[in-house]
């Protein structure tokens, strides 16, 4: 029987979210796992994180039982054919392909997994409840002065020892998937209800995080300036922004308070089920994607409220909003992220430089 991760009701009425469990095949808990989500959990990490840990654990754990190992004797070998498994569809040894195969997953999901188990193990070693020295195997010291990214105060510290994870794998550069304004609209005109149209709005004018999203509270919406004020997640760096929406986006926000927010809402958030049992508690991530999944078998568009940011994000750059202002408007902690993210030229750009420099050239020579 395979591992399954048990959703756990904390407190709907004030948006508290749910918690997540480990439990193996036979019904039981993995207390192990418990125990590190629990602190995670005390250190503030938001639930979207503990929830994506519990999936990644899973993956981990499931991969110790199929090769009958223990968490508590586990070594740098074993981990690093963890990395093979996570590559394989069959995940199985006793099939042997003679065509090379693709990966089923991506470098950078493969990497975040790792992040993952790596976390757990250092969590088991400040208890002393594991004590193979992994983390020190996987690790080895490496200038600073050889970082892609020099940081403030480089010059300072570029002397600086660091660890380096030998066992990252080495990510293709990522291209982004945006949306066109024309597919943006179709999504709209496929919303069912005030509330979904609202919600896509907001994730593509203001280039939110879905979990920003749904956490919006009434008073975070400036009907005279239409803005919108996000707050900072628990775990993010900085401060909280505040983001730019249009009027008729704001006159839709009025419409939705109007015609769902009435008296036997006792909700604060802005985003709540309209139905069902659970009618007035904050809405879910679970019904979000529910929505998504229902719009792009509608539309035959294959997008994800991520991808909303990203257009937003997108769409800036194009017009030549500076990065240091599409920084703040995303909340990237890091100007880096957002210049690594979205400033790529691409063969149009080139081609329409390149074309205004033999412009500017012959001008001169006038």
């Amino acid at each position: 029987m395979r591992m399954k991760v048990h959703e756990i009701t904390i407190n709907k009425i004030e948006g508290e979210g749910n918690r997540y469990i480990l439990v193996d095949g036979g019904g039981e808990p993995v207390i192990p796992v418990i125990k590190y989500l629990k602190y995670m959990d005390n250190i503030g990490r938001s639930v979207n994180t503990l929830r994506s840990y519990c999936y990644h654990l899973k993956l981990y754990f499931e991969y110790l039982v199929e090769k009958e190992l223990s968490y508590e004797s586990i070594s740098i070998e074993d981990v690093a054919k963890f990395i093979g498994w996570l590559r394989t569809s069959h995940k199985s040894e006793k099939i042997t392909t003679i065509r090379p195969i693709n990966s089923v997953r991506s470098e950078r999901t493969i990497n975040t997994i790792l992040t993952c188990v790596m976390s757990f193990y250092d969590f088991l070693d400040r208890l002393n409840m594991y004590e193979n020295g992994l983390k020190e195997a996987s690790t080895k010291k490496i200038s600073s002065r050889n970082r892609n990214y020099k940081p403030f105060l480089h010059h300072i510290s570029k002397n600086r020892l660091i660890d380096k994870n030998i066992l990252k794998v080495k990510e293709t550069k990522r291209h982004i998937k945006t949306l066109t304004q024309g597919q943006v609209q179709t999504i709209n005109d496929n919303c069912t209800n005030v509330r979904d149209e609202l919600l896509i709005r907001i994730l593509y004018e203001g280039g939110l995080r879905i979990g920003e999203a749904i956490g919006l509270e009434i008073e975070d919406f400036n009907i005279i300036k239409n803005t919108i004020r996000v707050k900072k997640s628990k775990t993010a760096a900085g401060e909280n922004r505040i983001v730019f929406v249009s009027e008729e986006t704001m006159n839709l926000f009025q419409d939705y308070l109007i015609d769902y927010h009435a008296n036997e809402v006792d909700s604060n958030y802005v985003f709540i089920k309209l139905q069902g049992p659970n009618k007035g508690y904050p809405l879910s991530r679970n019904t979000v994607e529910s929505m998504i999944k229902r719009i792009r078998k509608k539309t035959g568009i294959d997008f994800t409220p991520h991808m909303l940011r990203h257009t937003f994000a997108s769409e800036l750059h194009a017009k030549g909003v500076e990065i240091s202002v599409i920084q703040k408007l995303l909340g990237h902690a890091q100007v880096q992220t957002t210049i690594n993210t979205y400033v790529h030229i691409n063969e149009d750009q080139l081609r329409e430089s390149y074309t205004q420099a033999i412009k500017n050239r012959n001008t001169k020579k006038e």
